[in-house]
Order: structure tokens, then C-alpha cells, then sequence
């Protein structure tokens, strides 16, 4: 089968960010019609998703592929833009400042926003199209697939597409399809976040950064602002437990004196911004959840036999949050898919190269994450024994740049025209 063009009818599983953002890139590309596009999300819109509780950074690779869309005009003035990544330690002094993302290197200094304000922007630009979506739209299973398309079953009726594409999560249904046994793997690591106002703290001095990781003897508390002038800051901590149930994380994650006393463990060992911090997350228990570091198994196949029901973003490949990637990686799945559909090859073939070519750059950022992100989160005795081993760099021996052009400029157009010249 060759790759779709206009006049193909496209099912989307999930009005998430993934598959908004597919929605409108195979829009722009010209390879779908409003008309023959029907997106099926699970939620009702009124109803608070747990997902939109917090910001997400989104770094130049994905801001570009938003730009491209026409969206991040949408809500660019409601971010928080960020150059440099501040290490202190618990007595208040900067340890280390890095230069991480911004324009005249990358185009685009990183962006941290709400996580709905996206959806929104995202929502309204398909909606504008006259896209169909379907609230409350349960995703059964497939039920066949053949040279006519793919029938699968939503809320309990028989629905017919020509290409079914889910973006449904983590926690995907789609993928039972092409690896019925497959489901997330936990890391590890849970992350324990809060939100507080940032006047609720006497900082130390006026510059204290408002981005920023606290180091100290029990771990590392990382500030990250959710508005653009920083008046509401996401506090996070990193923290090791033991493997749970979905359920059983959801359970724990109900109990906010449990998650409060993560945060006021070895509390007299921090400073005393960092106590003021702590105490201000306890007193805003309503805002604490859990979110455990979840990665997928490596599936064989992102793709059914005759490329008609593809996955992507968390269903194929989730990342821990510590990335930093989660929605940029998604956003380049859209990107580098719509660009390879459109080319006109095979479409197995193409989907054979598409998930080789992404499931290396995912490989790739998992162990920079693992092995530079998360080290840095961890209680100093554990820091200290990583460097003597020399499974982790000192990061304050370590010069004031990191040079990311290999994860914000990946370099997407001329991997495919070089698969395209060398595959005929």
C-alpha cells in the first residue's frame, strides 16, 4: 500500500497533544480532508484531566514543530522562557549555571507552560478546520483489517477507517493491537510535585533564580515557574519506591500527608530557603500528586502488517519526565511521520525506517536522562558514590555549557531525504 493522500479517511484514538498535533500536520500536508478525519477521546471535555495538573517544558525541537503548525503564537505570551539551567546547594550559592536553550544557538529559548493552555491552543486550531470529534468515545479493540481499511469498535459500535492512528498514552489501547502484552515498565524513580506561589518564600536576594535545583544532603528540589512571570512555581522532588499497580499508584497518590512527608524527609539536613520551601508545599497539600517515571518496552513493531494502524508518542515510546522530551518527542513522531507519509514510498517501508530512526533517538535521550538528569536529583551521598564510580560526571568540574544541538536540532529533513536518495 502506498501512503495516504488527500481523500483518505483517518481515525485518531486520543485528543491528546500527540494527536492533535497529528490532526493538524496531516491537514497542513494535504495527505487528509477535514471531512475524512474523526478524532475519539475517552474524556468528556469538561471534566479535569489529572495529565493537566502541571507545566511541561517544551524544548527548540518541539517548539519548532508547534511553530510549524501555527499554534505557538496561540500562547507563547503565557510561557515561561528559559536560557540556563541553575544548580544551587543548600546553602543558598550558585554551584552551577548553564547555558542550555536560546535563539541566536537554537532558534528558541525553552518554553515551560500549563500543560491544558497547549491542549487548548491545539484544540482550537482543529476545531477551526471543522475537524469531528468524539467525547466520551470508549476505544475497544480492532476488529479486522484488510486491503478496505480498519474496522474497529467505540463504544460498542463498529467504526470503518482507512488508517487508524493512536494516540492514546501511556496507558494505550491501541497498542494492544500490535503487542497485546506490552505495558509500561516503572524506572524506579516517582517524582512528588506541588504548586505554591513564590512570594509564599523569602528568598535569600532579589536574583535569586526563579528556575532553579536546591541540592542538598537528602536529594534535590527542583522550582520550575508555570506563568511568565513566575508567580506560581512547580516544586518537585525525586524519590525511589517500589513498583505499584496502576491502581495502587493512583490509591497512594490520594493520601497527601503520605506525599507531604517525602518533602519533610531529612528535613533538618536543608538550608533554610529550602525548609521555607518545604514548608510551603505542606501547606498546599491540595496541590500534591505522584507521578511515577514510566518508560515503555521496546516493542517490536510501532506499525499492524499493512502500516493501516500506527501508534505513537507515549503509546509507543514513553519517556520519563526528567527528560524534559516527553511532548517534544511526540511532536517530532508527528513531524518526521507526516514528512515520510507524504514522500509517496511504500508505506511499510517507510513506517519500517520511520520507528528505526526514532526509536534510536529515543534510546538516546532515555540514557542521557538516566544518566545526566535524574543523577543530578539524587541525595548527595548518592551523587558522590556515582561520580567515584564513574557512572556519572561531576557537574561542577564541567564547563558552563552543554551543547544540545544533537537533541534541538535533530536534523529530521535531512535524515529522510538521505533514506529517500539511498532507497530509490
Amino acid at each position: 500500500m502506498m501512503s495516504p493522500q488527500r481523500g483518505c479517511s483517518v481515525a485518531i484514538i486520543g485528543a491528546s497533544l500527540t494527536g492533535l498535533s497529528l490532526a493538524l500536520s496531516l491537514l497542513q500536508n494535504d495527505l487528509c480532508s477535514p471531512e475524512d478525519m474523526i478524532i475519539f477521546d475517552l474524556r468528556a471535555p469538561e471534566v479535569p484531566d489529572p495529565a493537566n495538573a502541571s507545566g511541561v517544558v517544551l524544548t527548540p525541537n518541539g517548539i519548532a514543530v508547534l511553530d510549524s503548525l501555527g499554534v505557538l503564537s496561540q500562547f507563547r505570551h503565557l510561557c515561561w522562557l528559559s536560557e540556563y539551567r541553575t544548580f544551587k546547594n543548600d546553602r543558598d550559592e550558585t554551584v552551577r549555571k548553564t547555558l542550555i536553550a536560546n535563539e541566536s544557538l537554537y532558534g528558541y529559548k525553552n518554553h515551560r507552560v500549563w500543560r491544558k493552555t497547549i491542549l487548548e491552543a491545539l484544540l482550537a486550531a482543529v476545531q477551526e478546520r471543522n475537524v469531528s470529534i468524539k467525547w466520551q468515545a470508549r476505544f475497544e479493540k480492532v476488529v479486522r483489517e484488510s486491503d478496505e481499511g480498519v474496522s474497529f469498535i467505540v463504544n460498542g459500535v463498529e467504526e470503518t477507517a482507512d488508517m487508524l492512528f493512536g494516540a492514546d498514552g501511556i496507558h494505550s489501547t491501541v497498542r494492544k493491537y500490535l503487542d497485546f502484552e506490552a505495558s509500561p515498565e516503572y524506572t524506579g524513580v516517582t517524582s512528588v510535585l506541588s504548586h505554591i506561589r513564590r512570594d509564599e518564600v523569602r528568598w535569600p536576594y532579589e536574583s535569586y533564580e526563579k528556575a532553579c535545583t536546591i541540592q542538598g544532603k537528602p536529594g534535590a528540589l527542583i522550582v520550575m515557574p508555570e506563568d511568565p512571570e513566575g508567580i506560581v512555581v512547580m516544586v518537585g522532588k525525586q524519590v525511589k519506591m517500589e513498583p505499584k499497580s496502576r491502581q495502587e499508584w493512583e490509591e497512594y497518590g490520594t493520601h497527601k500527608e503520605l506525599l507531604c512527608q517525602f518533602y519533610k524527609e531529612g528535613y533538618e539536613e536543608w538550608g533554610p530557603t529550602a525548609k521555607q520551601i518545604i514548608d510551603a508545599v505542606c501547606r498546599n497539600p491540595e496541590t500534591l500528586y505522584m507521578w511515577p517515571f514510566m518508560r515503555m518496552t521496546k516493542l517490536k513493531r510501532w506499525f499492524s502488517d499493512q502500516g493501516k494502524v500506527i501508534i505513537m508518542g507515549d503509546a509507543a515510546h514513553a519517556l520519563p519526565p526528567s527528560s524534559g522530551q516527553g511532548v517534544s518527542q511526540a511532536l517530532e513522531d508527528v513531524d518526521s511521520l507526516t514528512k515520510l507519509l507524504r514522500s509517496g514510498k511504500e508505506l511499510t517501508t517507510a513506517l519500517e525506517f520511520w520507528q528505526e530512526m526514532r526509536q534510536q533517538r529515543i534510546d538516546t535521550i532515555f540514557d542521557w536522562a538516566t544518566n545526566a538528569t535524574n543523577v543530578q536529583r539524587l541525595p548527595q551521598a548518592d551523587r558522590d558514590q556515582l561520580v567515584r564510580e564513574g557512572k556519572a560526571k561531576d557537574a561542577n568540574a564541567t564547563e558552563n555549557f552543554d551543547d544540545m544541538r544533537w537533541l534541538y536540532q535533530p536534523q529530521v529533513d535531512q535524515a529522510i531525504d538521505a533514506w529517500l536518495k539511498i532507497s530509490g
